[in-house]
């Protein structure tokens, strides 16, 4: 039965009781009265929903309250500067005391859920898809129209602006069994602090999933490493670029990408610093480099076959990288993806 017929069933049955109220002599007034007693005591015998709305409803004012004395509060601190300076004069003693304070109320969210500490050594949680600089000058990529080889340019920090290129180093091979022989003889570390892999193979959910199912023709794998101590063993096979300043900071954030020879292209993630190197351990791509979407109607798009030992090194304000099969090779390709501030 629908509920337009229950709704009709129920006005009927109503109004059969008022009329059998009527036969026995019970007034308008009465009548109501009768049904009011009914319906109070139908609230009483179920406080469960009047709870439930009673809270909801509670929740609902603080919800409005906080959020307009915020606005309020947030409006006087940035527009009346004596106000602004008070404030933050008497805050500063209290900001240790009362992060210490929190610290210690998180305590028991994180026993309960152990995985949040995860996020400690995340620099973003949630990427911002709509982030666009307006005003930004697009004069280093306007002029690009190839990838240049640098190899035995000895003063190639004039080109560290926004042209992209590439060199070849001494970078040995890195093959897929390298990276199973390093994972294998420090698998506790990296079970433990860079287990974070995604592929498009969905029998691979980990690493050892991985270096044991192997990567097939048409897998992709993205390998995160954001921690410091498997960071360190993954430098072992990747060491700094003879063209990456020893002043340079590296991010902690890196990626190791394992593509086979007929993986689906994808786009290359967004690193913490701007200046980013891919270095080729083994086999080929094709990297094309399309112009930010702040640049995109000055800038042209490029590309480059990544070889093995070769490093290309972009910015990341002017470029989005897009990674693709070679059509030369057959080889399982591992890629380094790194970025320096």
């Amino acid at each position: 039965m629908s509920k337009a017929e229950l709704l009709q069933q129920y006005k009927n049955d109503v109004n059969n009781l008022r009329k059998c109220a009527k036969e026995l002599s019970f007034s308008d007034k009465e009548i109501t009265q009768i049904f009011k007693q009914c319906f109070k005591q139908l609230d009483q015998e179920n406080p469960s929903s009047n709870e439930t709305h009673k809270y909801f409803s509670t929740a609902v004012k603080i919800f409005f309250v906080s959020t307009f004395l915020s606005i309020c509060v947030y409006v006087l601190l940035n527009v009346h500067q004596p106000t602004s300076s008070i404030v933050l004069r008497n805050v500063q003693g209290l900001i240790y005391p009362g992060l210490k304070v929190l610290r210690f109320l998180s305590v028991p969210v994180i026993r309960r859920f152990p995985a949040l500490t995860g996020l400690y050594d995340e620099s973003c949680l949630v990427e911002n898809p709509y982030f666009y600089v307006s005003d930004m000058e697009c004069w280093p990529c306007e002029n690009v129209h190839s990838v240049v080889d640098l190899t035995g340019f000895d003063n190639y920090s004039l080109h560290q602006s926004g042209a992209p290129y590439v060199v070849k180093t001494q970078q040995k091979e890195v093959f897929f069994e390298t990276l199973k022989d390093l994972y294998t003889s420090h698998k506790n570390t990296f079970d433990d602090e860079a287990d974070k892999i995604k592929s498009t193979n969905s029998s691979i959910t980990n690493l050892q999933e991985l270096f044991s199912i192997g990567v097939e023709s048409s897998t992709h794998v993205s390998w995160r490493i954001n921690k410091m101590a498997p960071g360190r063993l993954i430098r072992t096979l990747f060491p700094r670029p003879y063209i990456i300043s020893e002043w340079s900071g590296q991010s902690i954030e890196r990626y190791v990408m394992i593509d086979g020879p007929k993986a689906d292209p994808y786009v290359l993630p967004n690193p913490e610093c701007s200046y980013v190197i891919i270095t080729q351990g083994t086999g080929e791509r094709t990297i094309i480099l399309k112009p930010s979407r702040e640049c995109g109607d000055v800038c042209r798009t490029v590309s480059v076959i990544l070889k093995p030992s070769y490093v290309l090194w972009y910015n990341w304000w002017y470029w989005r990288p897009i990674s693709l099969p070679s059509e030369t090779s057959s080889e399982v390709s591992v890629s380094y993806v790194s970025s320096y501030c």
